[in-house]
């Protein structure tokens, strides 16, 4: 077999393998294209104001639900320092911001101070004495708290255009909580997280 033949011959076996080759970027984007499947939009986190312990248990939930519900991994930019006032301004300190994380979206996160209310509630439970057999009816004391929590999330998506505000409450699921205020805070604080990712989802559509 000369040198033509085998070269042929080598061509010819790879041949299957090149077919199954890894689309190019190119041919990746038009078959997203073709697909219909919507491309998701980078969004980075600038600030939060608020609480600490409840943007504490805010803003992981935040991240979590996003990325769980399809809007995608929303990026924490925080520790850069910057405010959103700033980065959605033209400007020098704008420009190095948005250089610094690129982004489609940019977010700020402003938590009130909870409400919460402490309720009490009186429970009687029938039993009997064991000593004398009359039946008896002790008091148990129920202290349970409802918390709402007030959040507003300012949304950039135009450089140089006002930020749009997505206003949200969320309030503790259940009343059997700890006696502790922060539970009943954190749990309300949760969901408003879960509250603004649903708003976001449709007002970014």
């Amino acid at each position: 077999m000369n040198v033509a033949t085998r070269r042929v011959a080598t061509v010819a076996a790879f041949l299957p393998f090149l077919g199954c080759a890894a689309p190019s970027p190119s041919t990746s984007v038009a078959s997203a294209a073709t697909s219909g499947a919507p491309q998701k939009k980078v969004i980075v986190l600038v600030e939060a104001r608020g609480a600490a312990p409840e943007l504490e248990r805010f803003i992981p939930h935040l991240l979590s639900v996003a990325s769980d519900r399809g809007l995608g991994a929303i990026i924490d930019g925080r520790l850069s320092g910057s405010h959103l006032a700033d980065v959605g301004a033209p400007g020098e300190a704008g420009a190095e911001y948005r250089k610094a994380w690129p982004a489609d979206v940019y977010l700020g996160v402003l938590l009130a101070p909870c409400q919460i209310q402490r309720r009490e509630g009186r429970v009687y439970d029938r039993q009997v004495n064991p000593g004398t057999g009359t039946p008896v009816r002790p008091e148990n004391i129920v202290v349970s708290y409802e918390a709402d929590c007030s959040v507003s999330v300012s949304v950039v998506t135009v450089l140089g255009a006002a930020a749009k505000l997505i206003d949200v409450t969320g309030r503790n699921g259940s009343s059997e909580v700890s006696t502790l205020d922060t539970e009943a805070e954190a749990q309300a604080a949760e969901d408003a997280a879960e509250r603004a990712v649903k708003k976001l989802i449709s007002a970014l559509r």
